[in-house]
């Protein structure tokens, strides 16, 4: 190749990673006004748009993804097909009975049938709404996702947040675009584009379980849900940035303790991690280097990504749905209707109680809670005359936990990411105990 070719090829990667980066900027960041509505990134509006344009629709959807997957996963075991197989390859008897459990609760839900307690908006309903919401989310924000993952973005992010992510928390530079997805998108598309990213070679085991744990914060939206239900939205900016600031602040620890430390630095292809992976000191001006790093990337993508993303995040999305359905009906029953979390709290109420928090014996109980679903201790507590500042403690510490089976759990459990249920109990008990103190801290400073 003469060098006319080499500098027409990189002037051709050059203008499509400035494209392509362009429209995955106001796809995924640039609130825009439409229609005199309230500015919003174009992402949530086209997810809201088909939500509702499918309507009641949607649930059947879930219904008929759920049942697919029944059978998909009974083919693959009974005609031993080769394309089915290699979808199934990680679904063992227990997660195809858990493929049965979530079509059945499906049914149940969809068609009205069983008792009140289960039926409730808050319980069955709760995990059919989210089925279908998080499908929708990750196959949208996943596939078009692909104009940061692909267009030499990542590339550029990375390069530049090496110096700082590698001091701070032994992690690639690119990991930082994960965080952000999961604030603007949802956390199980920060999970899905962890998970793609180390299928592809870009992290080791112990990289790709350190950021999924750790970045897949809540989104944006979610948070303001939260502020709703505890009736306390004038709090909302101070809760994104409480809960920002001390996230970053917890993973520079949580990303050096047991499990994530103990997981080794090899690659999804078997290859282990050599100390001096980037080759020696890089030569050359950062912002220079990330541009030419963006254009080199972009210059290797084709066409044929478009079908892919589409198809891996369409798989991916549906066993996350069979899981909520399944997993996090069972929490929230768990959640709602026993006293198991309550017990569980009280251990936490002493603790409460020495950092001051007003109401500590209400919200001692919702501590764990958000394990089952996010939004449940903030349900829970909502009306209950509790001091504002422990309402604003019991939602931003729900945002900080990470962790909850009705979502980024399963999207763990389901990615290629060595990650067990054990391990995802263990981090998420030490990211609650680490963080009470900080969220504590952050509610006397604002109250």
């Amino acid at each position: 190749m003469n060098n006319v070719e080499v500098m027409q090829g990189r002037r051709g990667g050059a203008v499509k990673a400035l494209l392509g980066s362009l429209i995955g900027l106001l796809i995924f960041f640039i609130p825009l006004s439409l229609g005199g509505d309230q500015a919003t990134i174009p992402l949530v509006s086209l997810i809201g748009a088909i939500k509702g344009a499918l309507g009641d629709s949607l649930q059947y959807l879930t219904l008929a993804l759920t049942l697919l997957l029944c059978l998909t996963w009974g083919a693959a075991r009974l005609t031993g097909n080769a394309a089915l197989a290699r979808y199934h390859r990680k679904d063992n008897a227990l997660v195809g009975l858990l493929f049965l459990l979530g079509a059945v609760f499906a049914a149940l839900l969809v068609f009205r049938i069983g008792p009140d307690w289960f039926l409730h908006k808050d319980v069955g309903g709760l995990a059919l709404y989210l089925g279908g919401s998080v499908f929708l989310t990750v196959v949208v924000a996943g596939f078009l996702v692909l104009f940061l993952t692909e267009f030499g973005f990542l590339e550029f992010v990375g390069t530049l947040m090496e110096p700082l992510m590698r001091p701070l928390y032994r992690l690639p530079g690119r990991s930082a675009v994960d965080a952000v997805a999961s604030f603007v998108a949802a956390p199980a598309v920060g999970i899905f584009i962890t998970n793609k990213l180390y299928r592809s070679g870009h992290y080791t085991q112990r990289e790709a379980a350190s950021i999924a744990t750790n970045f897949s914060i809540c989104s944006l939206g979610f948070f303001a849900l939260l502020a709703s239900i505890g009736g306390i939205m004038e709090y909302l900016p101070h809760m994104i940035v409480s809960s920002f600031v001390i996230n970053f602040l917890l993973a520079a620890v949580v990303t050096r303790l047991p499990p994530l430390s103990r997981k080794p630095d090899r690659y999804f292809d078997g290859r282990t991690a050599r100390q001096g992976r980037d080759g020696g000191k890089p030569q050359g001006p950062i912002l220079l280097r990330a541009c030419q790093a963006a254009a080199e990337r972009a210059a290797t993508t084709g066409p044929e990504v478009f079908g892919r993303y589409l198809w891996e995040a369409a798989t991916f999305a549906q066993k996350i749905v069979a899981y909520i359905l399944s997993i996090a009906t069972i929490a929230l029953v768990i959640g709602t209707y026993t006293p198991l979390f309550e017990y569980l709290g009280l251990v936490f109420e002493p603790l409460l109680r020495l950092l001051q928090l007003p109401d500590a014996d209400k919200i001692a109980p919702t501590v764990l809670l958000s394990i089952a679903e996010i939004a449940l201790p903030a349900i829970i507590i909502a009306g209950g005359e509790v001091a504002p500042m422990s309402v604003f403690f019991v939602c931003t510490l729900s945002t900080i936990q990470i962790i909850f089976f009705t979502e980024s759990a399963n999207a763990m459990l389901e990615s290629d990411i060595p990650l067990s249920v054990t391990d995802l109990v263990l981090i998420f008990l030490i990211r609650t105990l680490l963080a009470i103190p900080l969220v504590a801290l952050a509610a006397h400073l604002i109250f």
